[in-house]
């Protein structure tokens, strides 16, 4: 980590004088001399000096690095923060110590241990960074837990103390600088992080690199004899964080894994649809490597699977698409036909949609027009509450087709293709379930258009896809006599057009999806019943 010696220079001038600091405060405890803390707040400006030079060289040093490079540069900057914001707690302790009256009560003991295991902290910090192993880094971390558990300690004595209701005032004092001192256990964490973060190549907290650890040991993979860097692959809207992991000796293309981490609840279900493809449908799903759970919290390692989403194969040639939607649309006949079930299974859109109302309106609050609607002279606007509640009554009537396995969060970029091997696979599976095939096309046909690019030439190759998909679905549903495709398709649609606002900042185009998903909703509602056997879905919706 120590590829920048201008501002290493910085972060050793810091930590001098951060140890000067807590020295002196140590020397004021041992000796009672109040006068002691009060000199401590004279490295105070230095500190800040040291700390604002760091910030200034790092930020140069940025300017001309990879992105190799600017993880360690940012891994120098947390620890710097992390070190400034202890320095601010010592200058806190300071103040409660002046304000002590008596040092007697204080137990001198556990609190000089505490303080000599952040001393020690500090100290192990140069050494961590310049050394190739993460060992040293997690000692800091480590260290954390014994000043916690020495703190704590002493507070649950002094609560005891203070129910005999003698020297109130004084243990309430020693207190206060006890719990300042386990707040600086804190930022011990959070420096150990920091540089095991340099070294990896993405900012961890220690407890996601310990899952990561022992994820990476059910491979065989030692990260104390094997050094590895991992980046960040993006984060799912569940708030999962997704992360390619590299050996460091290899190129950054070349992913070992993928390492997942979020809800435990999420990766349960992400694990289990991963299995239950793997017995349905084998090859179309990643291989997982190992699950680790703690707390709410869990991990999934996992195999890396090669390809291109489906929304980056929208920004190449058209034969690109093209190919990779003729292997999705063939593959799914192998799904579908592979995992039918003879009985239907209502993706019940309008109830899905209203689940979704909530959140679409704490982004959109102007799209809520209450439960009354919008009236402007004789014309009436319906609410969306309104037009749900008599699509879900038409939608009870339509015929549904026999369930197929589907996977349940069908995004562009939940499908990847993979050119050379002309092979689709899926990731992302937590949601999948036996249900009718329109929920799945309906949501990767508004996944398209929601696309943010608003080059007219991708917005005609989205419109084209659309459509594809559209037709592909429809050719599907001639061919297994499903009639009432094209109504359930329509309302599949305004359910994704209208929720998935709740993903789309920009105003104009988030309004377009809301028209569109009511506009459909109103054509069936208001559709005779003589031509509703009939209904074609307007292809010109998709059209921007």
């Amino acid at each position: 980590m120590n590829h920048f010696p201008e501002v290493y220079e910085s972060l050793r001038f810091l930590l001098i004088d951060l140890q000067k600091q807590l020295q002196t405060i140590y020397d004021g405890i041992a000796e009672n001399d109040p006068s002691l803390f009060l000199k401590s707040l004279e490295r105070i400006d230095y500190i800040e000096n040291a700390h604002l030079s760091l910030l200034n060289r790092s930020y140069n040093s940025s300017l001309r690095q990879d992105r190799e490079y600017q993880a360690q540069l940012q891994g120098f900057e947390h620890i710097s923060y992390s070190l400034h914001h202890l320095s601010s707690q010592l200058e806190a302790l300071c103040f409660q110590l002046e304000q002590c009256k008596s040092l007697k009560l204080l137990q001198k003991k556990r609190i000089f241990a505490a303080l000599e295991d952040l001393n020690k902290g500090l100290s192990l910090i140069e050494p961590a960074v310049e050394s190739e192993e993460l060992t040293l880094s997690i000692d800091i971390c480590q260290l954390q837990g014994r000043i916690e558990k020495s703190c704590r300690q002493q507070l649950d004595r002094y609560q005891d103390n203070l129910k005999t209701g003698q020297y109130s005032q004084a243990l309430m004092q020693s207190s206060f600088i006890v719990r300042d001192i386990l707040n600086m256990a804190d930022a011990l964490l959070k420096i150990g992080e920091g540089i095991i973060s340099g070294k990896l190549g993405q900012f961890i907290q220690i407890d996601r690199y310990q899952t990561l650890e022992a994820s990476l040991s059910e491979l065989d993979y030692d990260l104390t004899e094997q050094s590895i860097n991992i980046h960040s692959m993006g984060e799912t809207k569940s708030g999962c964080t997704i992360s390619g992991v590299t050996s460091a000796s290899e190129a950054q293309e070349e992913i070992l894994a993928i390492f997942k981490q979020g809800r435990k609840d999420k990766l349960l279900e992400e694990k289990i649809g991963i299995e239950s493809w793997h017995e349905k449908f084998p090859g179309i799903a990643p291989e997982v490597y190992s699950y680790q759970k703690q707390g709410d919290k869990a991990a999934l390692l996992f195999e890396y699977l090669t390809g291109k989403t489906f929304d980056k194969l929208l920004l190449e040639d058209r034969q690109a698409l093209q190919s990779g939607l003729n292997r999705l649309f063939a593959t799914l006949s192998e799904i579908w036909q592979a995992t039918e079930k003879s009985k239907p299974i209502s993706a019940n859109f309008m109830r899905q949609l209203q689940k979704r109302l909530k959140n679409v309106y704490a982004v959109h609050p102007e799209f809520n027009l209450k439960s009354k609607g919008l009236r402007i002279g004789d014309a009436q606007q319906a609410s969306l509450e309104q037009l749900i509640k008599q699509a879900a009554k038409l939608e009870e009537k339509f015929q549904v087709a026999n369930a197929v396995y589907i996977h349940g969060d069908f995004n562009v970029d939940n499908i990847l293709y993979d050119a050379e091997k002309d092979d689709i696979s899926f990731i992302d599976l937590h949601r999948s379930e036996y249900l009718d095939y329109t929920q799945d096309l309906s949501v990767l046909m508004v996944s398209f258009y929601r696309l943010t690019n608003y080059d007219p030439k991708v917005r005609r190759r989205i419109r084209l896809t659309i459509e594809a998909i559209y037709d592909f679905g429809a050719d599907y549903a001639e061919q297994n006599n499903d009639n009432d495709y094209a109504k359930r398709m329509a309302l599949g649609l305004a359910r994704s057009f209208i929720s998935s606002t709740r993903f789309v900042l920009d105003k104009e185009h988030a309004k377009s999806m809301l028209f569109k998903g009511r506009y459909l909703l109103e054509q069936l509602i208001n559709l005779p019943k003589k031509e509703l056997p009939n209904y074609q879905l307007p292809k010109e919706l998709f059209r921007d």
